[in-house]
């Protein structure tokens, strides 16, 4: 823990040192790029809004000058419409609200189960944001409170993300189900390991039937270090929106794990579910994705996230959940979009990776 903190230490100050010199050089050779007291608009502006007089070079718009200036960063009207030349941290002063619905997707249970969330953002200065939020799915069996900040290490490249987070899981119920079917949802019958179908040619699925569970309540520390590189104004690398969870009490029923038949029964499935607790040890959450702008007003964000309770990596302990984000942004002030999350692309034998689905739809202002 020390070596990282000290790590982390390291790249703040070459970053924030970085920035100033790059903020710095921006400007004319006499240093007027440089908000150190112009008119009261000239620290915070977008790419290309210098606001000063014509460089060396000639160039009347500033179309070289960088995006962020020494002393300010964007206001509430320059904030950019394209979503990768967004800062991390949110500018000082500026609140975003973001509110979604969702709805239980998967192949069993479709429709059967809502949720909704409401997530705010305040820019308590330009480098540091307050975060909070409720979220829910399944009908309320899942939830998070959550409440914490987001500070920039190097700005606009490396943050750390520290929130207390109340939560509790869902955890769904399963049916062996026959496919094909010879009737809608049809399930199997008989004892366990004797069960059969109408249909002699039908195999047997153990699948999520559209129920849930609600497993405990746990206290956790979430830390995350959000980080983003941009390729290209179009292209960004992110990851680490979170990375590990430090618990605080154990629960007996948090996740479902894959139990495996022993011995196989031919046209039986050959796994079982069972529902599983998570001790106190911290869980390892990591993220990672890439963001894309093809035209400014549209973003196009995939990403993947590695959760392992009790950082136990043995087999059917972990789920691999990966969402593809689509957002439009016809102003300034204003953003909506849909979220489309597979919630395991690494199943257990008999089920796909597209079986288990999520869909919300969002919209986020900022005032």
């Amino acid at each position: 823990m020390k070596t990282a903190l000290v790590m982390a230490l390291s790249v703040a100050y070459v970053g924030w040192h970085a920035h100033n010199a790059y903020a710095k050089g921006g400007g004319d050779d006499d240093g007027g790029g440089d908000d150190d007291g112009g008119d009261d608009d000239g620290g915070k502006s977008e790419k290309g809004d210098a606001g000063g007089d014509d460089d060396d070079d000639g160039n009347a718009d500033g179309s070289d000058q960088p995006s962020v200036y020494a002393g300010g960063l964007y206001t509430i009207n320059t904030y950019p419409i394209r979503e990768n030349d967004r800062p991390l941290t949110m500018t000082k002063g500026v609140t975003q609200i973001r509110l979604g619905l969702g709805t239980d997707l998967s192949a069993k249970g479709a429709f059967g189960s809502f949720g909704a969330n409401l997530e705010a953002q305040y820019g308590y200065s330009d480098n540091f944001t307050i975060i909070g939020g409720l979220t829910d799915a399944y009908n309320f069996k899942q939830y998070g409170v959550y409440f914490g900040f987001e500070g920039a290490l190097a700005y606009d490249l490396l943050d750390i993300r520290v929130a207390a987070n109340l939560h509790r899981n869902a955890v769904a119920l399963y049916s062996d189900f026959c496919n094909p079917p010879s009737m809608p949802g049809e399930i199997a019958t008989g004892s366990p390991g004797a069960e059969m179908c109408q249909s002699a040619s039908s195999a047997i699925q153990n699948l999520p039937n559209g129920n849930f569970l609600a497993g405990g309540t746990k206290f956790s520390i979430d830390l995350g270090f959000p980080f983003r590189y941009s390729i290209k104004p179009e292209i960004a690398i992110i990851a680490l929106q979170t990375l590990i969870s430090i618990d605080f009490n154990a629960v007996d029923i948090d996740h479902a794990t894959v139990v495996p038949v022993d011995p196989p029964v031919t046209g039986q499935p050959s796994t079982i579910f069972r529902k599983t607790g998570n001790s106190a040890k911290p869980d390892f959450n990591p993220s990672i994705g890439i963001a894309t702008n093809p035209i400014p007003q549209l973003s196009v964000t995939l990403f993947a996230q590695l959760r392992i309770p009790d950082f136990d990596t043995s087999a059917g302990q972990f789920v691999v959940p990966v969402t593809a984000r689509v957002e439009a942004s016809p102003t300034q002030k204003l953003d909506f979009g849909l979220e489309f999350t597979l919630l395991n692309v690494k199943p257990p034998d008999g089920q796909s990776p597209i079986d288990n689905r999520y869909l919300s739809f969002f919209a986020q202002a900022r005032y």
